[in-house]
């Protein structure tokens, strides 16, 4: 049983009894009403089955997993925690071994991110901004700005994804990268819808925005961009590109230059409602990236993006070996 698991189980509400005190309470009720007409034992044998039956729902309700917003607040939390608050101690309120770590920049374990926690609680004013939370499935991802922190000359942007179990954080993926001036069309990094909709098209927005990564930005059909994209309405937030369909456009081929092996490979799709993250490996001239990707998709077509590209250091420098996907 999980620990969220076992405190539901072990609630007990006020003025409650035992099963045995429950058990004795409705057989004499019930043989006093009866003036026993009924056998005893009969008597007995109903009301023990009324309590086996309420002890069954109790354990159904301590068996349930923790809903979407629950999963979401939890996340929520443990960042704010670590962050606003500067308590190291958050990591064993809300993070369980065995914990893998993915950041190339925080050591693996539960160690590590400890070490992690006591170096931003070592920041004059550290804070967090969580602009946007999906959930999909046992994974929590938060847009979000850093703020305040040692060492860093600006903000940084980011986006942290969080694998759940039990209600607790088991892994994590994460990459930042400095907070810049509004793009040339007006739009910050971080601002726009935040709203979770359509929740019941998660699936077939998941499937478009997979279709139009592996179509457009793997295999460089831009002649299929209209089945994705409607020329028009596309709001871009990336700091270096404005909004459009031609500006994407640009922006893809001049990373992505024809070869032989795709230079944007996608490694994972985050899903929920209208929203989609596709995290994806980059190795474009500049060195190597993991790209966070949001897109919002409203009506079929793909109307939004966001975007972190966080650098990767070399290997001899990651302070863990899980790989950044």
């Amino acid at each position: 049983m999980t620990d969220w698991a076992q405190r539901q189980g072990d609630q007990k509400a006020p003025g409650s009894i035992s099963k045995e005190s429950l058990t004795r309470r409705t057989t004499k009720n019930m043989a006093h009403d009866v003036g026993y007409s009924v056998p005893r034992w009969l008597v007995t044998s109903i009301a023990a089955t009324g309590v086996a039956l309420g002890s069954m729902s109790l354990a159904q309700s301590a068996n349930a997993q923790p809903s979407n917003e629950e999963l979401g607040a939890a996340a929520r939390e443990a960042m704010i925690a670590i962050f606003d608050k500067k308590d190291p101690s958050a990591i064993d309120r809300f993070f369980a071994a065995p914990f893998i770590q993915h950041d190339p920049n925080v050591a693996d374990g539960l160690a590590g991110l400890k070490q992690y926690a006591e170096e931003i609680a070592d920041s004059p004013a550290p804070r967090i901004k969580i602009h946007r939370t999906l959930v999909d499935g046992d994974f929590v991802l938060l847009h979000s700005s850093y703020e305040g922190l040692k060492g860093q000359a600006t903000s940084l942007v980011a986006f942290d994804l969080f694998r759940l179990k039990d209600g607790k954080i088991v892994e994590h993926w994460g990459g930042q990268e400095a907070q810049a001036p509004p793009n040339s069309s007006g739009h910050t990094q971080v601002d726009g819808p935040t709203s979770v909709t359509d929740r019941d098209k998660t699936e077939q927005n998941r499937e478009l925005v997979r279709a139009f990564k592996e179509t457009v930005t793997v295999q460089l059909k831009f002649d299929q961009i209209g089945r994705f994209i409607e020329d028009g309405n596309y709001t871009q937030h990336a700091s270096k590109v404005g909004d459009g369909v031609g500006r994407m456009k640009s922006r893809v081929a001049d990373v992505a230059k024809p070869s032989r092996a795709p230079v944007l490979n996608p490694r994972r799709y985050v899903a929920d409602g209208n929203f989609v993250l596709a995290l994806v490996d980059a190795n474009a001239e500049g060195g190597p990236t993991a790209n966070y990707d949001l897109f919002r998709v409203d009506n079929g077509k793909i109307v939004e993006h966001w975007d972190v590209l966080s650098p990767i250091p070399p290997r001899e420098q990651w302070k863990n070996s899980n790989g950044p996907y």
